[in-house]
């Protein structure tokens, strides 16, 4: 653990992948004297730089064992915990990984973590389901098994640190992967995430939006039904215009562009303010280069919502 007292020094590798990643991080700052020349490796040689790499490879497995025996002992501090579940996490990058990780019974220590009185652990164990998760229906499958989704959605309220990563962690499982989608609707997740769309905490803000975004884009059913709870209304309220770059303004503008989608969503927004506050908008960021993503995304909302009424009115 010495190497993690000193955030300028590479992780230890544990792992092939980890070994070539930590030689890259250790070289990447000198300096060739000349230039280089590359020349394809001859047979001998690859065989024996290849047998030397397994050398150095560990028994996965193994690691992962003694990480869990480390998260289950009652004994264990939480910095040992959060270190052990940091092990994991480095291992189940590899989707091959995460599922022998569920084969040998590690998916027992994600309702403990979850649990756990400590943040830190908390925050990784979310770390952990989330990578798990992500783009792996077959892992998707046995966590929706273990019922965490309502825990999930709880510790969407914790301290701003856990609750971005409860947001991560349900959107790595709810994405792609319709059986999970269809739970969370059903515990109320979408009202979750409209409710984390107004939130101050910014990094929760953009990973709901970005959630709500994708659903919406992946489902029209989906993005009725936060129509229907007056997504449109409530993100409406957000819209404050501003002179400078307003992170909560260009993620309100954002996800109004995807409720807009549609015929409905339309109608709300044509709310006698809203039109007067996108003309602001424009006005106000017109030419300013860090407010250009606003200022586009008020433009597409000017002529969606209200050039049929502009016409209307010129007629």
């Amino acid at each position: 653990m010495d190497s993690g007292n000193d955030p300028n020094q590479p992780r230890q590798p544990r792992n092939l992948q980890g070994l070539l990643k930590f030689a890259m991080e250790a070289t990447k700052d000198e300096d060739a004297p000349q230039e280089s020349h590359f020349a394809q490796m001859d047979e001998e040689r690859r065989r024996f730089l290849e047998e030397a790499l397994k050398s150095l490879t560990v028994d996965v497995v193994r690691e992962l064992e003694k990480a869990m025996k480390v998260l289950l002992d009652p004994e264990s501090d939480d910095e040992a915990k959060a270190e052990s579940i940091e092990i994991v996490i480095d291992y189940v990058q590899d989707i091959d990984t995460a599922n022998d990780f569920f084969k040998v019974g590690g998916f027992v220590i994600v309702k403990p973590g979850l649990e756990s009185s400590s943040a830190a652990v908390r925050a990784g164990t979310l770390r952990l389901v989330g990578e798990l998760a992500q783009n792996n229906p077959f892992c998707q499958q046995h966590l929706l098994e273990l019922n965490i989704l309502p825990k999930l959605t709880e510790l969407l309220t914790d301290e701003p640190a856990v609750a971005q990563q409860a947001m991560h962690a349900v959107s790595c499982m709810v994405r792609h992967y319709e059986p999970c989608l269809a739970a969370f609707i059903d515990i109320g997740g979408l009202e979750c995430i409209l409710g984390c769309i107004q939130t101050d905490n910014e990094k929760l803000r953009i990973k709901s939006s970005f959630l709500m975004s994708n659903l919406c884009t992946e489902f029209e059913p989906v993005r009725d039904e936060f129509i229907k709870l007056n997504a449109v209304e409530r993100v409406m309220a957000a819209v404050k215009p501003s002179k400078e770059y307003d992170a909560k303004l260009e993620t309100a503008l954002s996800t109004l562009r995807v409720l807009t989608e549609s015929k409905e969503g339309i109608r709300r927004c044509r709310d006698g303010s809203m039109k007067q506050k996108l003309q602001t908008i424009v006005k106000l960021n017109a030419g300013k280069e860090e407010c250009q993503e606003q200022l586009e995304y008020a433009q597409t909302l000017l002529k969606r919502c209200f050039s049929e009424e502009n016409d209307g009115t010129d007629r």
